[in-house]
Order: C-alpha cells, then sequence, then structure tokens
C-alpha cells in the first residue's frame, strides 16, 4: 500500500501552526503602524505578536535565542518577564496536583 506524501498533506494541526504564525505577523505589523501614535500603544501590541509567533515558529525561537546570546542587556526584560510567567505557571500546576 502506498502511503500519501506527508509534504503534500496539511494536516490539521500544522494548519493551525500557519494561521497562529500568520497572526503572530500581522498583530507584529499593526504594532508597526500603531508605534508612531503618541503613547507605547504599539510595544505592547508588538510584543504579543512576538510571544505568539515564538510559541509557534522553532525558526523564530532559534533567532530569539541568538538575539538574545548576542544582546543580552537588551533582552533581559523580556527574559526576566518570561521567566516570572513561567515560574507562575509552574506554580499553579504544582498546586493543582493531588498529594
Amino acid at each position: 500500500m502506498h502511503r500519501p506524501d506527508t509534504a503534500r498533506t496539511l494536516s490539521l494541526a500544522r494548519l493551525r501552526q500557519l494561521a497562529l504564525i500568520g497572526m503572530g505577523w500581522t498583530i507584529i505589523g499593526l504594532g508597526v503602524l500603531i508605534a508612531p501614535l503618541s503613547g507605547p500603544g504599539g510595544l505592547p501590541v508588538m510584543l504579543l505578536g512576538g510571544a505568539i509567533l515564538l510559541r509557534n515558529s522553532a525558526d523564530a525561537r532559534r533567532l530569539f535565542v541568538r538575539m538574545k546570546r548576542r544582546y543580552p542587556r537588551l533582552f533581559h526584560p523580556v527574559e526576566r518577564i518570561r521567566l516570572r510567567l513561567r515560574r507562575r505557571r509552574h506554580e499553579a500546576r504544582a498546586g493543582s496536583m493531588p498529594e
């Protein structure tokens, strides 16, 4: 029996991943458009798009790690927030587990 070519068939999970990557880039683009307006409106929007992109794209994660290693002082605030959220998630999981 011949198996279907996996490169030609897109699974539902892969379609979802591609949609989320596209949505992340769209949100980043929207943040760039909002950035010239008064206030910090563009930065949080771009960070949200970046977070969506980092969760769904291996290439974006590799680039983020490379930039984080190259410019540690620039990425320190982002890393601090990421670690705080990670710790909070871990504590929530540990608190919900039965003993």
